[in-house]
């Protein structure tokens, strides 16, 4: 029987894939973009970091500056 292992985006934590430990080996090194807040993950080692070859003017804000902004009317 299959062990599923979930990886989850480094920003927001959703679930991007949920493969058997020996499928996610085969992918190692390979980038995903997060449907939810459309960052680039870059799969190492069983989990999801991120991908510093990125474009900088992609993916400019992370959750984090998102959620912790002041919000102006």
């Amino acid at each position: 029987m299959y062990c599923f292992n979930d990886l989850k985006c480094y920003n927001c934590k959703s679930v991007i894939l949920s493969l058997p430990q020996m499928e996610i080996e085969k992918l190692n090194g390979l980038n995903f973009q997060c449907e939810c807040c459309g960052h680039q993950n870059l799969l190492q080692d069983f989990k999801f970091v991120k991908n510093p070859n990125s474009d900088p003017y992609l993916n400019v804000f992370s959750i984090d500056n998102f959620l912790f902004t002041p919000k102006t009317i």
